[in-house]
């Protein structure tokens, strides 16, 4: 990573895994300016995603609906060293800048290696709890995580795991340490992915455990969305713990296949981003199952990474998908229909990649269009060499039309403040649709 305590981009330097073609130092120290407002001046639940073009037009317009930044106390940053007021701060939102001060602090004196094998990846207690950590809140600290090592960013990183830290979505905790001992145990065979994402949807209680109810709350008298049920904690687990934790022990990954594999997981998470679809309407994207496409990308910078072993780089792939096993049945288990997305018929002619980054950069929503048709194309990158697998469900062609129907989907008003006209949530039920139009071919 960069010797630096804050955001240094350059376009020759960190320009990214996959990237629209003309990019500036111009942008680029936009975007460098622009992050460093985002850090200082923001929180971070509710701060913006990253966005391609455009860029201080779409900051000052997702500005509008920003929570200030917290403040920093200089002797809980100090004490985080100690592991019993590290653990006392955990799940406590409040905290967020003073572990992003004490992370930025560690990286600065022991270097960025020692403090994801400490907090992120070791053996440690700490690291193991961590490790859950970055799964909750929708993934979101896994995602800042996987952007940190893809632009070389320890700011990012500091931000990521801080981020992790402060969320307690604890079910996850039981989860994916049930379903770890479940695979170590390996009473039934290890199966691709998508083969496993295949079966839940055929299991009874997994495809039926969440409902539509947990995307459609609202408050009583604002009408405001609201999530006091949440999919996982009162649906899945409650409900079908024991298969899933059956099926996810399945998902298990060889340390030695770790560039195939990683491929694979980003290929699993193209499957059931895109694949969610439901005839007679027009293509539409799931909010919760983009962030697997967009979580899945990481890996590739993981993968490259030389401080993680092959065995921790194998760990990540594992829990990462069996993480994405939850999200997906807390959509309902959506039927996955790339024939249908397939199907769709371009609303411009001569719709390339190029064109499809350019209508995003210029799409005025928080940046979770970008970042998913970002992830697609470099999806299409990574799956090339093993297109003739039948695990690997996306095939070459499909990529491109899956953008255009990404970009074709958005609305001339993606956005009221944060909530998202764009993106459906909870694809696998019906009344979730009902607001799309249908298709007219």
């Amino acid at each position: 990573m960069l010797q630096t305590e804050t955001y240094v981009i350059d376009n020759v330097q960190t320009p990214g895994l996959v990237h629209a073609a003309n990019l500036t130092k111009e942008s680029a120290k936009m975007t460098e300016d622009l992050l460093k407002h985002n850090n200082e001046n923001y929180h971070i639940f509710f701060t913006m995603e990253d966005h391609m073009g455009v860029l201080k037009s779409q900051h000052e317009r997702n500005g509008r609906y920003m929570r200030d930044a917290m403040i920093v106390v200089d002797p809980v940053v100090q004490d985080l060293e100690d592991d019993f007021v590290f653990n006392k701060c955990l799940g406590k939102e409040e905290h967020f800048r003073n572990f992003e001060r004490y992370f930025l602090g560690q990286i600065t004196k022991n270097g960025y290696q020692a403090l994801i094998q400490k907090y992120m990846v070791g053996d440690s207690d700490i690291a193991k709890e961590m490790h859950y950590h970055i799964y909750m809140g929708y993934m979101h600290g896994l995602i800042h995580i996987g952007l940190a090592f893809e632009f070389q960013q320890p700011l990012l990183l500091a931000e990521g795991l801080a981020l992790s830290a402060v969320h307690h979505d604890w079910w996850y905790t039981e989860y994916l340490s049930a379903a770890e001992a479940a695979a170590a145990e390996a009473k039934e065979p290890a199966l691709p992915l998508a083969s496993i994402i295949d079966l839940e949807r055929e299991d009874p209680k997994i495809s039926t455990a969440s409902s539509y109810e947990y995307h459609s709350q609202t408050r009583k008298h604002s009408g405001r969305w609201a999530m006091d049920k949440e999919m996982a904690r009162d649906g899945i687990l409650p409900k079908a713990k024991d298969e899933m934790v059956r099926l996810a022990a399945r998902w298990r990954v060889d340390p030695d296949d770790l560039e195939r594999t990683t491929a694979e997981l980003v290929n699993v998470a193209a499957y059931i981003t895109a694949g969610a679809q439901r005839p007679p309407y027009e293509c539409a994207f799931d909010f919760w199952l983009l962030h697997v496409l967009t979580a899945s990308i990481g890996h590739v910078s993981f993968l490259k990474e030389p401080s993680l072993t092959k065995q921790q780089k194998a760990r990540l792939l594992e829990y990462s998908g069996r993480v994405f096993m939850m999200t997906y049945a807390g959509m309902g288990c959506p039927q996955l229909r790339l024939d249908y997305l397939c199907q769709h018929r371009s609303k411009r002619p001569n719709q390339g990649w190029p064109e499809v980054f350019a209508r995003a950069c210029l799409h005025e929503d928080d940046g979770h269009m970008s970042k998913m048709i970002r992830s697609t194309r470099l999806c299409e990158e990574l799956s090339a060499p093993y297109d003739h697998l039948p695990e690997f469900r996306v095939k070459q062609h499909m990529f491109l039309i899956a953008g255009i129907a990404m970009i074709d989907s958005g609305t001339k008003q993606p956005m009221t403040w944060s909530k998202h006209w764009d993106f459906i949530r909870g694809a696998g039920y019906e009344d979730a649709w009902k607001r799309f139009p249908k298709r007219d071919y």
